[in-house]
C-alpha cells in the first residue's frame, strides 16, 4: 500500500465553534482522535451523547479494525494477506477473507468503468517504479513489458463461492494503494454508527466519510485547497453521509532524465505521471471517492465523462499550467459548493 505523502490538493474540515444547540443536543460533546495506520494519519471527529471514556472505547475499536485492515491489504508488510499473495506461487489458490473479496469485487467494477485508469492488479508496475525512484533510473521496455502483462483482472481467478483467489501469472501482484484507505474509512464510520456516534467524520490522508451532520447543521465543511496554492481562494463543499477524495501530485516528485514524475501511476505507460492534474470526488463511499480521484488524475476529462453518467458522483478536475489552474467541474458538483 503506498504511504500517502503530500499531496496536490488539500482537504480541511470546517468546525463551527457556534453553540447554538437545540436543548435536546445540550449533553451532545465533541470530540476528536488521531492515529497512524497505512501510512497516513486517520483522525475522527464525533459528535458523542457519552462520556469521553465510553466514547474513547468506541473510537478505539474503529482504530483497531483499521490495523485489521492493515493487516489485509498493505503490500509492504510480509506476512499481510496481500502480502502473502503477491509472494504466493502461480496457478495455487489462497484463501481470501471478505474483506479481501469484497475489496476485490468493488475494484473490479471501478476498473472497469474507468477503462484501467485505476486497477489494484498492477503490483508488478507499482514495485518496477519503486525500484525506479529509489535509483533515479527509469526501468528498460522490456522490464515493464514483462510488468504490464502481469497486470489486469484476466490474471486473476477469483472463486467468491470457495473465497479462494489464484494469480495466473507468476509476476501478478496486488497494490490497493488507491482504494484501501477509504474502504477502511468506510468501514470504521460504519462501526461508529453502530455504536451510536452517527454524526462522525474520518479523515485519512486524501480521504474524508461523513456520517450525518454535526448537531444544529446540515452539512460537514469541507475546504479544499488546490496544489496548496495559498495565493488561491480555497473551495469550500458541503457534504452529508458522503465520501470526498482528491488525488494529485505531490510536492515530492522526482525527477529522472529532466521530466518530472508524479508517485500516480499511469498503468498504460507504467510510470508516474508527467502531467499536472488534480482532482477532487464526492460520492456515497470513500471506496468509490478514492479511486475515481486516482483515475481522474490519470486520464483526465475521459473520466470525468465517466462520472458525468452516473447521479451518484461529481468530481472536479483542476489542471495546472505555469500559474494558471484551470477547472473543470463536473455537471451539479456545484450544487455541493458553499
Amino acid at each position: 500500500m503506498t504511504p500517502l505523502n503530500n499531496i496536490a490538493l488539500t482537504l480541511f474540515l470546517i468546525f463551527s465553534t457556534g453553540t447554538g444547540l437545540k436543548s435536546s443536543e445540550d449533553k451532545i460533546e465533541k470530540y476528536s482522535f488521531s492515529k497512524a495506520c497505512m501510512g497516513t494519519t486517520f483522525t475522527i471527529v464525533t459528535y458523542s451523547p457519552y462520556s469521553y471514556s465510553d466514547t474513547a472505547t468506541i473510537i478505539e475499536q474503529a482504530y483497531v479494525l483499521a490495523e485489521e485492515m492493515n493487516n489485509v491489504f498493505s503490500d509492504y508488510m510480509a506476512d499481510s494477506e496481500v502480502g502473502k499473495f503477491n509472494r504466493s506461487e502461480p496457478n495455487r489458490p489462497q484463501a481470501a477473507s471478505p474483506y479481501l473479496l469484497e475489496l476485490l469485487k468493488i475494484s473490479r467494477k471501478i476498473s472497469i468503468s474507468t477503462k484501467g485508469s485505476f486497477d489494484p492488479t498492477c503490483g508488478s508496475l507499482s514495485k518496477l517504479w519503486r525500484l525506479s525512484k529509489r535509483t533515479n533510473k527509469l526501468p528498460s521496455s522490456e522490464k515493464l513489458r514483462i510488468a504490464k502483462n502481469a497486470c489486469g483482472f484476466s490474471n486473476l481467478k477469483i472463486d467468491h463461492k470457495s473465497a479462494l483467489i489464484t494469480k495466473l501469472n507468476s509476476l501478478t501482484r496486488l497494490d490497493f494503494g488507491g482504494i484501501a484507505k477509504g474502504y477502511t474509512a468506510d468501514k470504521m464510520l460504519k462501526l461508529l454508527k453502530n455504536k451510536g456516534l452517527k454524526s462522525s467524520c474520518i479523515s485519512a490522508g486524501g480521504d474524508i466519510v461523513t456520517g450525518e451532520a454535526p448537531p444544529g447543521k446540515d452539512s460537514w465543511e469541507v475546504q479544499i485547497v488546490p496544489y496548496r496554492d495559498k495565493s488561491v481562494k480555497p473551495i469550500t463543499i458541503r457534504v452529508t453521509n458522503a465520501a470526498v477524495s482528491t488525488s494529485g501530485n505531490t510536492e515530492q516528485t522526482i525527477k529522472i532524465k529532466n521530466q518530472r514524475y508524479s508517485h500516480i501511476l499511469d498503468p498504460t505507460s507504467g510510470l508516474g505521471l508527467i502531467h499536472n492534474n488534480a482532482a477532487t470526488v464526492i460520492a456515497p463511499s470513500g471506496a468509490q471517492s478514492d479511486p475515481l480521484a486516482t483515475a481522474l488524475c490519470v486520464e483526465g476529462k475521459d473520466t470525468l465523462t465517466i462520472i458525468n453518467k452516473s447521479p451518484q458522483f461529481e468530481a472536479m478536475l483542476f489542471n495546472r499550467r505555469d500559474k494558471l489552474i484551470e477547472k473543470i467541474f463536473s455537471a451539479d458538483f456545484n450544487k455541493f459548493v458553499d
